[in-house]
């Protein structure tokens, strides 16, 4: 029997010595362009994430397989089960 795909990514992660940590210095380093929300935005986005059951590791989204910290930075991503948009 293979491992459930939740596993997969926290091992996979776990490999690549990812943290969420990481993750925001990352996305803190892409561009701000028009399609960037604002700092309090991007925060509660996050603080909506970090309640969720379904973020994995405090990077990943176990609905649609995004890095929270990537997608929650512009204005026409939204939220893989409408919590936030």
């Amino acid at each position: 029997m293979s491992e459930c795909p939740e596993c997969q990514t926290k091992a996979y992660l776990s490999s690549l010595s990812m943290t969420p940590e990481l993750l925001e210095e990352m996305a803190a380093g892409e561009a701000v362009t028009e399609d960037t929300v604002s700092p309090e935005i991007y925060r509660r986005r996050l603080e909506i994430c970090d309640e969720c059951a379904r973020l994995i590791g405090g990077m990943t989204c176990a609905e649609c397989g995004c890095f929270v910290q990537f997608r929650a930075r512009h204005k026409t991503a939204a939220c893989a089960i409408g919590r936030w948009r």
